[in-house]
């Protein structure tokens, strides 16, 4: 019979893995797992972490765009007479978007590497959630996306196990 504590530890390394595999490793051996052990769970975790939030992000496209489908749709019962949707202007220009340094990165990595920049960074750098996230609003086209990004956090969990079992 597994008792509640393992049970607690188990699924919270599983999710730590989902979300930020770089320090799953590390809580991993501090709960006092063996090698192997901590090398499945970070895997197990990363993977079905890329599966949910792959399948999530998949979703909520889905769900934006007929959003905006049906909003184009009801706006141009309102056309002119010009045939063009006239805008609605506002008092209050938008704002400006603003560029943190978590954005400058994320453009510099997509200008620079691409999608293999993504795939690679993702579980380590980037995150799980952001990293499958930004994976499917630029290359949701690309075949076999989610085998590479599964695979990213494969290898990744084999190195950063390997990385805190020799430190």
């Amino acid at each position: 019979m597994i008792s509640e504590a393992i049970l607690i530890k188990q699924l919270s390394i599983l999710l730590i893995s989902a979300i930020k595999l770089m320090v799953a490793a590390p809580i991993s051996y501090l709960f006092g797992y063996s090698y192997l052990h901590t090398l499945i769970n970070t895997t197990a975790g990363g993977v079905l972490g890329v599966l949910f939030f792959y399948f999530l992000s998949r979703s909520l496209f889905r769900l934006y765009r007929n959003y905006l489908h049906r909003f184009y749709t009801i706006t141009s019962f309102f056309k002119g007479k010009s045939g063009q949707i006239q805008p609605i202007r506002s008092q209050n220009p938008k704002p400006k978007k603003k560029f943190n340094r978590r954005n400058r990165l994320i453009v510099r990595i997509r200008s620079k590497y691409g999608m293999p920049g993504i795939i690679i960074l993702t579980p380590v750098l980037l995150s799980i959630p952001l990293g499958t996230f930004l994976a499917m609003k630029y290359y949701s086209r690309k075949r076999n996306l989610i085998v590479w990004l599964s695979l990213s956090v494969i290898i990744w969990s084999v190195l950063l196990t390997t990385f805190v079992e020799l430190f």
